[in-house]
């Protein structure tokens, strides 16, 4: 009896008679879970990118007067009558206008691992870095290290200032502000300039040990206009965030490869302030460094060192340095990062997108072959396809707005999720669809109002 009971159940259950629902349902899983050939961290970080880019317009701009880059590009190489590499003697002097300016730090994203014969003694640069010591003013150094973790830094100038590990992997996209947990001479540039002169709690490290997600900011400071040409940039103030977020929508709504550039780079300026190394001889200046975190980097023509903006495209590497100080010195603890795992290899957001794409195929399963017409208004829109793919839909972009902006977690793929949701109740849903055009050419046929007939 039992048997028979049950494979009577079997024969008539949702796992037979809707064989497209349950295959549809164990491939959405497969994908979700064990992402094969990096589909699913290909959609992730095509939706964090994007939503990084629509998020830039209301980034704060609390901080975006604490933070200045100096950049030595070609240009100001040829202002100052020099050429890359710097000799040791014109670094010593580019550092000292720095200082006399008395900014709050000093980052130098530039490397001192080969000793330059050509270059002169570094006896110059050895006096600066012991002047700004003298003064109060944290001095770091771009450090790289070795496999083994050794520097490479050249002895008399590790001797003398503070070193910031600048090369690092295995953080993908984030930006690390402890390479060893629990380790301060791990700092990172940025760590290390946000926490300059911190004593007690301010000093802990516990609540950085997770990579930071860099948010970008989208309007450039019109105030700089007095030192840079800010022409073509989109300043503060010219139009709202809201504004400025639907015209990136409706840009990135009918993106092309024609007009890919302008999509990857809607704002052709840097957020953050910028100055550049010829203009430290003008005493104008002063307003903007003084008291002012400034980190010193190079863009040298055919020497690469980039990293990309989702708001600005390639960029000199500093800013990346520059952007996540900034995220820390307007967010503190509660700055932007990678969902925590609720058990091994499976964080909050996985759980979350695996719990939605397993209530969308256990729905597609419940869901009748022909709409409910009785029982109520509310049932009646549940045995329709469109009313779920709305739901799941809304639940994906309010768990994704939660996590973001209470909880401080990266977006979760809902992008991804209504795509994939969004084709698979097409598939499940073209039955009644067509169904229903079948009966709407009926009608239309008996009327006389179209000439449809059937291809057969």
């Amino acid at each position: 009896m039992f048997a028979k009971a049950l494979f009577n159940w079997l024969c008539t259950s949702p796992l037979l008679t809707k064989p497209g629902a349950v295959i549809g349902l164990l491939l959405m899983l497969f994908v979700t879970f064990f992402n094969p050939f990096g589909l699913r961290e290909s959609s992730e970080q095509s939706t964090e990118t994007w939503l990084l880019r629509m998020f830039a317009p209301s980034y704060p701009a609390q901080a975006q007067a604490d933070v200045v880059v100096v950049l030595i590009d070609d240009q100001a190489l040829a202002r100052m009558q020099a050429s890359w590499p710097l000799r040791y003697n014109e670094q010593a002097r580019l550092l000292r206008q720095l200082l006399s300016y008395q900014p709050k730090s000093v980052f130098v994203d530039v490397l001192f691992t080969q000793r330059r014969y050509d270059g002169g003694s570094t006896v110059s640069l050895q006096r600066v870095l012991s002047s700004a010591d003298e003064q109060g003013i944290p001095l770091i150094l771009a450090d790289y290290r070795d496999a083994e973790g050794r520097s490479q830094m050249l002895t008399e100038l590790r001797a003398l200032a503070r070193t910031a590990q600048v090369n690092w992997s295995g953080f993908g996209e984030r930006y690390p502000l402890l390479l060893v947990p629990g380790e301060s001479d791990s700092r990172t540039p940025a760590l290390q300039m946000y926490q300059q002169g911190c004593v007690d709690e301010a000093c802990a490290l516990e609540p950085f040990a997770e990579p930071l997600l860099v948010r970008w900011g989208y309007w450039s400071d019109g105030r700089m206009s007095r030192f840079v040409d800010l022409s073509g940039c989109g300043v503060r103030g010219q139009r709202s965030n809201a504004m400025q977020l639907l015209s990136m929508l409706g840009t990135d709504s009918v993106r092309s490869q024609r007009d890919a550039n302008a999509v990857e780079r809607p704002q052709p300026c840097p957020y953050t302030r910028t100055l550049y190394a010829n203009q430290l001889r003008d005493p104008r200046v002063a307003e903007v460094l003084r008291g002012k975190h400034v980190l010193l980097g190079a863009h040298i023509r055919g020497i690469p060192d980039l990293v990309m903006s989702p708001v600005q495209g390639q960029l000199p590497g500093v800013y990346w340095h520059a952007m996540a100080l900034d995220n820390l010195l307007t967010q503190g603890r509660e700055y932007w990062r990678s969902a925590p795992e609720v058990i091994s290899g499976v964080s909050i957001s996985d759980a979350l997108e695996m719990g939605l794409v397993l209530v969308a195929g256990l729905v597609a399963l419940w869901i009748p072959a022909k709409p409910i017409t009785h029982k109520g208004r509310l049932l009646r829109w549940m045995s329709h396809y469109r009313f779920w793919f709305i739901a799941l839909s809304l639940c994906a972009i309010g768990a994704s707005v939660v996590l973001a902006l209470w909880w401080h977690i990266a977006p979760l793929d809902w992008l991804g999720l209504i795509l994939v949701i969004g084709l698979f109740y097409a598939y499940l849903g073209e039955p009644r669809l067509a169904a229903w055009w079948e009966q709407r050419i009926g009608k239309l046929n008996k009327k006389g109002d179209a000439g449809c007939v059937k291809p057969y």
